[in-house]
């Protein structure tokens, strides 16, 4: 049996400079960073690293990149979802190509799809691969995988699910319908702890950029069994994402980055940076929260 990747998965930003490309520089530093702190896998070209934003030819190079510089210390789950199914198995076929430990694929999107045709977009991908695949359900996608679906693609062969449908009781039911083999993560820190203590074995993050302790205090809390020491931090993440959603939360995750000391370029457009004014104001709130001074949880 294939062992589960589990713990903290960091979703990794992409940075960019003045003119849109990207800065491997920068992404080499926020993957030392991250990884030094402990961090438990990378979850690659995800939504918060602007995987949709890029085109096959960058996420492949993005991802030979990680791989490089990550040197099997940590698993990685390759993002390789795509809104067509030829482009979705190629990047996959390259995933493989690397050693990555597992891929990952959202439903197509845009595109009106039913079911069936979201069956066949995942099976393809299945049988393009020898490694394990994992669904990846994503609210952003507009395309939500259903308990049926998810029962098939259990059945079909799938190892494990990404969840961000920011929706616990559809959560519940995964887990639910899951078999023990099945890898369930919960794709969003802000319900870590709620799926946690329902058995699952760990959870994507993308304020793990800036703030790894805070994520990585939760996990240990809860597997140590201080249970109310970690519903504390699970509510610090809460705190935390509430600040970020005064600005689109992906640039201000940006901005984060750099409060950390750690020099770390803008997002793509259509977003944009940050204002200094907007900086500011969430400084002085993240700093209320004890996040930018030892021990930074």
């Amino acid at each position: 049996m294939e062992q589960k990747i589990q713990g903290v998965i960091a979703v990794p930003l992409t940075p960019f400079d003045q003119d849109g490309n990207i800065d491997y520089t920068a992404m080499e530093k926020i993957i030392e960073f991250m990884v030094g702190k402990g961090i438990h896998g990378v979850f690659s070209c995800g939504s918060i690293s602007l995987g949709p934003l890029m085109k096959p030819e960058e996420r492949k190079q993005v991802l030979e990149f990680i791989v490089k510089v990550n040197r099997e210390r940590v698993p990685i789950i390759a993002q390789i979802g795509a809104a067509d199914t030829r482009t979705a198995v190629d990047l996959a076929r390259h995933a493989q190509s690397l050693g990555v430990d597992a891929v990952a694929s959202i439903p197509p999107f845009y595109i009106p799809t039913d079911e069936e045709d979201m069956y066949e977009h995942f099976k393809e991908i299945k049988e393009a691969v020898e490694i394990p695949v994992y669904a990846y359900n994503n609210l952003w996608t507009g395309k939500i995988i259903s308990p049926r679906l998810f029962k098939r693609l259990v059945d079909l062969g799938y190892q494990g699910m990404k969840d961000a449908g920011e929706n616990i009781l559809l959560h519940y039911n995964y887990l639910r319908l899951a078999p023990p083999s099945f890898n369930l993560l919960m794709g969003n820190e802000t319900l870590a702890l709620p799926a946690l203590t329902m058995g699952v074995n760990g959870f994507t993050s993308g304020t793990v950029n800036a703030f790894p302790e805070l994520n990585l205090e939760l996990y240990r809390s809860f597997k140590k069994g201080e249970l109310e020491k970690a519903a504390k931090l699970q509510q610090k993440i809460l705190q935390l994402t509430e600040i970020l959603s005064i600005a689109p939360a992906i640039s201000n995750m940006y901005a984060c980055i750099n409060l950390r000391g750690i020099k770390f370029g803008q997002p793509r457009r259509p977003l944009r940076s940050v204002s200094k004014e907007l900086q500011e104001e969430m400084k002085e709130k993240i700093s209320q929260l004890g996040l930018l001074e030892e021990p930074y949880y």
